[in-house]
């Protein structure tokens, strides 16, 4: 009787604590995108923007959203030029100014020359490629005054915001090069690298030249080494036709952005970029940056197929992730600077958004991220107006629950579909096969003479955790998952280990905190069962090309020999500790 209640004391405590666990995703999986929800999903962000274009006197818009390798919401607002009344209206094809997000752009150029051996490492001083930038330093220690990669794409180089020069003064005579490196060679760092996280256009700008200095290449009179090179790498491999630094390429197809004065509006004066093009300079549209996010979503160029691993595009699943990774936690214990993406935690959906927004006078851009769920949104307000997410944020939270909900149902559909073409193909001769181990086998009180205690209770079908094991360890409460390779090892298991709160995952990372744990059986003689050695005999038959298929039978055979009604758990080592049932 006591044992009764201690299990069930056991899992009360359990179901409480997972009320308040770090959240977990569903796995992204094709879905229809004609179901009743989420179309309604799409209506109501469309309704969002036109509501908030209203609200904030916006006069052109456009708005992209993908998920996985598909566009699922293409739309544009309003006039290619508000101010014409012979004016088409705005479309998808029509360029635009991205401002800032071409940061992400400068970004994925550092991570794709180091991948390529161009520069040796992020942490690389880039005096050493672009000796011509110099900048004079307070700190004395000469760790202290190298500026490298990594500091620069990060925002903690210690640099000043912007280039000394006047914004009109951009891509003109009087904000050469020369000039540029002349003026930062007279000035200070304004912080210790590393030490400060400051925002610096001058920072991603030198970064881009710098760069483009490591190529080596000879100056070009129509584009400098960074701009050839994002062309040649980036924008053609992807299909982005129409995105371009140079905007006599694109004058007569570019929308005009509006600056809004109490309702008065007017276009603000033409700016070139010049040698501050990496920070800002890019034009782009809606069906190109669509691609983009298809691209860094991972549906396109990520293949692990030799003839796209020879395309200039091509990126490493590791460097996807670099890119992706934040650097450094800003003092709102919320929100973290990446290379270059922001990352800002949602308590509405329990995740991180990464982010980048553009600013220049008439344009306001935002590219976000949900990376769990493989979603990418690309908005941009042909209006000035002071919303930096440029209301992608709202967008995600009216997006998430739908595709939660939905993602959940196609992933029950799917292992019930797996489950009954298990059971009616018997001819897979060449798969490991082990005897499946049931749940209830595992249920128990493991120890060990340290004082461990490992409480494995009945599965339950609470919430999110349906049909899984509740665990406790050492007072921990826990969940116990399957491990992907079930088939050919029954006898390890995945383990939700220590379940954060809310609180504490906003400052390491969404999702489970998973280890692996290993268990022993024995039969009812005291033979301990080698499933290790069913899997190698199999293997070592498979290799033997003569009697690939006999073999395959024989060691099939052998697996199901093992009796799991014969069977006890005997030992778990968990987290480096062996504890016995």
């Amino acid at each position: 009787m006591k044992k009764y209640y201690l299990y069930i004391l056991l899992l009360l405590f359990t179901l409480v604590d997972l009320l308040n666990s770090c959240p977990t995703y569903p796995v992204p999986l094709k879905i229809n995108q004609n179901d009743p929800l989420l179309l309604k999903a799409y209506n109501d962000i469309d309704l969002l923007i036109q509501s908030k274009m209203k609200v904030d006197g916006i006069k052109s818009f456009v708005a992209t959203i993908v998920y996985m390798d598909q566009v699922v919401f293409s739309k544009t607002y309003g006039k290619f030029n508000h101010l014409d009344i012979n004016s088409p209206n705005l479309t998808i094809d029509h360029n635009f100014r991205i401002s800032s997000v071409t940061k992400v752009f400068t970004s994925l150029m550092m991570f794709k020359l180091r991948d390529q051996g161009i520069i040796n490492s992020l942490d690389d001083d880039i005096r050493d490629y672009f000796p011509q930038f110099k900048i004079k330093s307070i700190f004395k220690k000469k760790e202290e005054k190298v500026l490298t990669f990594r500091q620069l794409a990060s925002h903690q180089s210690g640099l000043p915001r912007e280039t000394p020069c006047h914004r009109n003064e951009f891509g003109t005579s009087n904000c050469t090069e020369k000039i540029i490196l002349s003026k930062l060679s007279k000035q200070f760092l304004i912080a210790k690298p590393t030490t400060l996280s400051h925002y610096s256009n001058l920072g991603y700008s030198l970064l881009g030249r710098a760069l483009g200095e490591s190529l080596g290449m000879k100056r070009m009179k129509e584009q400098e080494a960074f701009e050839y090179w994002m062309v040649k790498n980036i924008f053609k491999p992807l299909g982005m036709n129409s995105t371009t630094f140079d905007y006599d390429d694109i004058i007569n197809n570019t929308a005009p952005g509006l600056l809004n004065n109490n309702k008065v509006y007017s276009i603000p004066p033409f700016t070139k970029s010049g040698w501050n093009s990496p920070g800002g300079g890019i034009f782009s549209t809606a069906r190109d940056m669509s691609k983009f996010l298809i691209y860094l979503l991972g549906g396109g160029g990520t293949t692990t197929d030799k003839l796209e691993k020879k395309s200039p595009s091509y990126l490493k699943e590791s460097t996807l992730n670099e890119l992706f990774s934040p650097s450094n936690l800003l003092n709102d214990g919320s929100t973290s600077y990446g290379m270059p993406f922001l990352h800002s935690y949602s308590s509405n959906n329990s995740l991180w958004i990464l982010s980048k927004n553009g600013d220049l006078p008439g344009y306001v851009s935002n590219i976000a991220f949900v990376k769990p769920f493989k979603l990418g949104l690309f908005f941009s307000s042909l209006t000035s107006v002071s919303s930096s997410d440029v209301y992608t944020t709202a967008a995600i939270d009216i997006l998430l629950p739908v595709y939660k909900t939905l993602l959940e149902k196609e992933a029950k559909n799917l292992v019930i579909n797996s489950t009954t073409n298990n059971n009616n193909d018997n001819n897979n001769t060449e798969s490991i096969i082990n005897p499946k181990i049931p749940q209830s086998l595992l249920v128990g009180i493991y120890t060990n003479d340290y004082g461990n205690k490992l409480l494995i209770l009945n599965q339950t079908n609470y919430g999110d955790y349906l049909n899984r094991l509740l665990v406790s360890y050492n007072g921990a409460n826990l969940v116990l998952n399957t491990f992907e390779l079930d088939n050919e090892y029954p006898y390890i298991k995945r383990i939700s280990l220590y379940n954060e709160s809310i609180p504490t995952c906003r400052t390491i990372a969404s999702g489970s905190n998973d280890e692996l744990i290993y268990f022993t059986f024995k039969d009812i003689n005291g033979s301990i069962i080698d499933f290790n050695n069913n899997n190698n005999n199999n293997n070592n038959n498979n290799n033997n090309n003569n009697n690939n298929n006999n073999n395959n039978n024989n060691n099939n055979n052998n697996n199901k020999n093992i009796d799991i009604n014969n069977l006890f758990v005997y030992s778990v080592q968990i987290m480096g500790s062996l504890l016995f049932k």
